[in-house]
Formats: structure tokens, sequence, C-alpha cells
């Protein structure tokens, strides 16, 4: 019988490997360093049961999955990838359904109250989705390099959502006039690629 040392350094080498994070990467995303994610992976120490029961949730596999040897039986009773992914992916797309049902409550609202249908409403949606997709992509510790794409997407339609309202609202056009709000949007995209690469992508 493998000790339970080796499953669990070989599956949790695995699991990370397949969602091409380094040690480093994986150690910032929990608050340890590469050192200890090292040392499971070795198999010279192992997790404590709450930072199993934490790397099985972020990998969408059960504790069984991480103490048991791979195989294509194991693989079928313990992991609940698909499942999960799934789940995660209804629940996102139920939130941004709410943003999106939000600009048309406020823009019909406008509509019957002020016989004007605002619907710079469904602009700033956009952002107001990207800002979701941050959000579930920060608390449940997905990618790194995604999360720095939709940061870049939330601030591109942010100025667009801006310069659009200044462009309706302000008077004689000023509004429009502004269009060098858009050259924020240049640095804030070269910081983000350069922070979604920050760390040296090494097995």
């Amino acid at each position: 019988m493998i000790p339970i040392k080796t499953n669990v350094a070989a599956n949790l080498t695995k699991l990370r490997r397949r969602r091409k994070l380094t040690q480093s990467e994986l150690g910032e995303r929990f608050g340890l360093s590469d050192k200890a994610v090292s040392k499971w992976e070795h198999g010279d120490s192992l997790p404590s049961v709450e930072t199993l029961q934490e790397l099985a949730d972020f990998y969408g596999v059960t504790l069984d999955y991480l103490t048991h040897e791979e195989t294509l039986e194991n693989k079928r009773l313990y992991s609940y990838t698909k499942t999960n992914h799934f789940n995660k992916r209804i629940i996102i797309g139920l939130w941004i359904s709410l943003v999106w049902i939000l600009a048309c409550v406020v823009a019909i609202g406008c509509l019957i109250i002020n016989d004007y249908l605002y619907w710079r409403a469904f602009i700033w949606a956009v952002p107001a989705s990207f800002l979701v997709l941050i959000f579930f992509n920060f608390i449940w510790k997905r990618n790194h390099d995604l999360g720095a794409y939709f940061f870049v997407g939330f601030m591109w339609s942010l100025i667009a959502s801006v310069y659009i309202e200044l462009g309706c609202d302000l008077p004689s056009n000023q509004g429009w006039r502004l269009w060098m709000l858009f050259l924020l949007g240049i640095p804030t995209t070269i910081g983000a690629i350069l922070w979604s690469h920050l760390k040296e992508r090494t097995s």
C-alpha cells in the first residue's frame, strides 16, 4: 500500500501543474511560502487537515482524492471538478444576469418616472459585469492571468462609461472633448499585464 504522504505529494503536484501554477503562485494564494508547497510535493511533510480541505476545494476534488493513488476509478469516485466548475459558472452567470436586470429596471424606471429612457444604464452594466468576474475570480482563487484580463476589461469599460456619461450630460459637447480619459487605460493595461507575469513560470 502506497503511503498517504506519497499519494498526497503526487496528487498535489499533478493538480498544480494542470492549473499551470508555480509553487510560488500556489503558496501566494494560500498565504504560504513556496518552500512549504515544495515539501508537500516531495512528500517531506503533509499539509494540515484544514489546508488539505482548502486545497481540495480549490482543485475541485475531495480529500479522498488527495489521499488515494490517482486511478480512473478514484477519479470517478472522488473527483467533482466538472460539476463544481459548472456550478461556479452558473453562479457567475446568475450574478451577471442580475446586473443586467438592474440595468433594465433603472432604464425603464427612468422612462416611467421622468419620461426619459436612461439607455446608459446598459453601458454601466458592462464594467459592473467585469467587477462580478473579478470578485468571484478572487474569492475562488482561480486563474491569476484571467484576473488581470478581467481588470483590464473593467478599466476600459469604466473609462468608456464615464466618457459617454460626460459626453451626454455636459453642455456644448464639452464632455466629448475629454477623449484623453482613454489614455488612463494604457498604463492600466500595461500594469495589469506586468502584474500577471510577475511570477516566473517554473514547474
